[in-house]
């Protein structure tokens, strides 16, 4: 949780009466003062003068000749978060936003047809005629309790001044269209005019040691919550036992997992260590089971015939290594690690004779790791592509590597494109029918997982339409096409389920997913706003082509009813993400511009279909709710929540963003249209119940994967935060609830390795002996 407790000694100027009065009280106690901080620049407070904290220049300093030794303690530049833009984003760089003219810096070289003013490089001095003393200090404390301290130095993603129409275009307009007295020029802005956006962005660091985040990272999401920081701090100082539990939450927070295995030396590993590591048959089976219903449906990697037979020919050489390529058994570790989490350790533990402990799988993941990098492949080709991909899937399902997720997949792509399979194999008469197949197979999964990692981490993708000439994989079963295959197979319609209609289905959307990727992810979102309503028609489009397949009579190991209704979720969710992207900018700034009022509707549609899928999977069956988890969950979560937590509003300007997600549902009911409070009077319930139960399904994920927890705190507390803005009566039982929920998610995770060795000496902490439970915290 986010437990920063801000210390400013500074008081209100006292006047020189009372300073009189109080002298010889003062005088008597001799009370010590304690010593406040100074909060200026490094410049100013050496040579003891009054400074007014400007970024990134203060005012003295930018009179003086030597502006460049302007520097601030790291404490203030990365507090920044809502009155500061950061000028090392700017299109001039940080020379030219220092030697600008004041009255210059609003509208600092906007591009030429841009119908948006660039953004403040720093915000404007206050006048001197006004109060500074009480503008200045509030001011200050906005800025450093305005947003948490992991989404520091956001830039808004449009001033106020949104869409200032460029001059030649106003007079257009008054010379053909007659003028109507009362009418204001600003509110002519049509859906044809140039924007110019900056995305939120996050950078942690300083100098040349800094981590960048584009905005679809979840620490820019919560940058929605200016108010979380101070919210948090209320819970903290309401819940004083909680500082008795600070050690155990920070080793959650941070996760379990640093001392072993994670951090644990290990030697290189051989073909007969590997074969040491897997399971019995039965645990084998029903984890390859598993992966080929939940994990291959959507991520076409293996010809599961072909695996299933050489995963035969394993058994019958087991003891034999020699006979058993290294390079299978690697494999065979993968599949079964990203199987892990969807099966119970109780029911596996008494199908295998050696102890399963909680980190298996990760030990398999970490040799698997081990072996491919010292494996030297000279060239890449199909099996070595494979393995990697597999390891990058396994490593997202246990939450290990994220931070180096989005360069691993980035690496991928180029080593297919070295081995040519960003072309398509129809060109080269050498490649048989089924490596052709196989070959587009991999390419698409490989594309779909690296736009995947690219929406999460706020990047670009590595790849677009023009990079590439691969056709899309043929719609059909891996039981038609086999080795010996002259011929490619006759393609099966989409509305024909098969093994690779997940694949085929969202092969249609990737070009268009990809460029609305690129478009959103880039440094300045230049496009019209006809453009992103574009988009928007065409992935709604596709949306709707998703074929109705229906649910099998009979379960298989190819087909199970719950594979039919996870794919379709997953195309769902694939889509909205996309959606997601290209509205949040600009639904962020409906309430200042009507024109962007569709992306707020659009916004609002998606989200609420996102975590309504969620609540039915969960309803199903936990593997299906694993599996249908992803960032776009995250994304929904947040967006619900930032729409409930609307500012100094009525119930009916809160909720002015639902009116037309409501009017679709009564209208597509052959109903009418009236106000949102009497159609649909516990629509906020109802959303809060979408996210308390998206809520309960990540914690569910959160306590199976390597780390996660620092998330799910914050998670918990934006929820509270918004319950507690809706319903201001009951703010004290949403506190504890947030306490409850992060005690109940420590306890469980340390229980669950209570007899682990990972826990280290510490054990299960202040939670050993079960003498700090809930009802002790109120």
């Amino acid at each position: 949780m986010a437990d920063v407790q801000l210390k400013l000694g500074a008081s209100a100027p006292i006047s020189q009466a009372e300073q009189q009065h109080q002298q010889p009280q003062q005088h008597q106690h001799r009370v010590r003062k304690r010593r406040r901080r100074t909060m200026a620049c490094m410049q100013c407070r050496s040579r003891k003068l009054r400074c007014d904290r400007e970024y990134p220049v203060c005012g003295r300093c930018q009179k003086s000749k030597t502006p460049t030794r302007c520097t601030y303690e790291d404490g203030f530049l990365w507090q920044q978060p809502n009155t500061v833009a950061s000028p090392v984003f700017s299109e001039k760089g940080p020379t030219a936003t220092t030697q600008m003219a004041p009255t210059d810096r609003a509208t600092a070289h906007p591009t030429p047809d841009s119908g948006i003013s660039s953004l403040p490089t720093r915000p404007q001095p206050i006048s001197r005629d006004s109060r500074p003393g009480e503008e200045r200090r509030d001011k200050f404390l906005e800025t450093v309790l305005g947003a948490p301290k992991a989404a520091v130095n956001q830039e808004p993603y449009a001033n106020t001044s949104l869409l200032q129409r460029p001059r030649q275009v106003l007079e257009l307009h008054q010379e053909t269209q007659p003028h109507h007295p009362g009418e204001d020029e600003e509110d002519l802005a049509s859906p044809t005019q140039q924007l110019d956006i900056s995305p939120r962005i996050m950078m942690r660091g300083r100098e040349t040691k800094t981590r960048y985040n584009g905005s679809g990272i979840f620490a820019n999401l919560i940058a929605q919550f200016p108010d979380l920081r101070a919210f948090a701090e209320e819970i903290r100082v309401a819940s004083p036992h909680l500082s008795a539990l600070r050690p155990d939450l920070i080793r959650v927070k941070k996760g379990l997992w640093k001392r072993k295995p994670l951090n644990e030396p290990f030697p290189m590993p051989t073909m007969q260590s590997l074969i040491t590591m897997l399971p019995s048959r039965p645990v084998v089976d029903e984890l390859v089971y598993l992966y080929c219903s939940y994990i291959e449906s959507s991520h076409r990697i293996l010809h599961m015939p072909s695996f299933v037979e050489e995963l035969e020919q394993f058994w019958t050489q087991r003891d034999s290594p020699d006979m058993t390529s290294p390079i299978f058994v690697v494999q065979l570790l993968l599949v079964l690690a990203c199987a892990w989490n969807l099966a119970d350790l109780s029911a596996l533990q008494m199908k295998n004779e050696a102890n399963l402990s909680c980190y298996t799988a990760i030990e398999w993941i970490l040799h698997a790791e081990k072996w491919m990098e010292n494996a030297n492949f000279k060239r890449p080709e199909l099996a070595t592509l494979r393995l990697e991909t597999l390891l990058i899937t396994a490593q997202n399902i246990h939450g290990m590597k994220r931070s180096q997720a989005w360069l691993a997949t980035g690496t991928l792509v180029k080593r297919a494109m070295m081995a040519g399979y960003h072309r398509d194999p129809s060109r080269y008469t050498k490649i048989s029918a089924f490596s052709m197949e196989m070959r587009r197979r991999m390419w698409a999964t490989i594309v779909e997982l690296d736009l995947q990692i690219s929406l999460e981490r706020g990047m670009p993708p590595s790849v677009q339409e023009d990079d590439y000439d691969t056709f899309p994989a043929l719609n059909i079963d891996d039981a038609d096409i086999h080795e010996d295959s002259t011929e490619l197979p006759k393609e099966k319609p989409l509305e024909v389920l098969t093994d690779s209609s997940f694949q085929a289905v969202l092969s249609q959307s990737l070009p268009l997913r990809l460029k609305a990727c690129a478009l959103m992810h880039s440094p300045r979102i230049s496009c019209r706003y006809e453009e992103i309503i574009r988009l928007d028609w065409e992935l709604n489009r596709h949306l709707s082509r998703i074929p109705t397949w229906p649910t099998p009579e009979m379960d298989d190991f190819h087909r199970t009813s719950d594979r039919v209704v996870l794919i379709k979720a997953l195309l769902t969710n694939k889509i909205g993400h996309s959606l997601l992207s290209i509205h949040t900018p600009f639904a962020i700034e409906a309430p200042k511009e009507a024109l962007f009022a569709p992306s707020a509707r659009s916004r609002l549609e998606v989200a609420s279909m996102i975590l309504s899928t969620q609540r039915r999977l969960r309803e199903m069956s936990t593997p299906l709710s694993l599996c249908n988890m992803g960032e776009w969950t995250v994304q929904a979560y947040c967006t619900i929540c930032q729409l409930l937590h609307e500012k100094d509003g009525t119930a009916g300007e809160l909720f002015s963003d639902l009116t037309y997600l409501c009017n679709m549902l009564i209208e597509s009911l052959g109903g009418f249209s009236t106000s949102l409070t009497r159609t649909l009077p516990g629509l906020p319930e109802f959303l809060i119940s979408l996210v308390e139960t998206t809520l309960t399904c990540l914690e569910s994920r959160l306590l199976l994967v390597v780390k996660g927890a620092k998330e799910y705190f914050f998670m918990s507390t934006i929820l509270a935060l918004v319950k507690a803005s809706l319903w201001p009566s009951q703010s004290h039982i949403y506190k504890q609830e947030v306490v409850e929920r992060v005690i109940l998610f420590a306890q469980t995770l340390f229980t669950r390795h209570a007899n682990c060795a990972h826990l280290g000496d510490w054990g299960m902490g202040s939670f050993k002996t079960n003498q700090v439970g809930v009802s002790v915290i109120f």
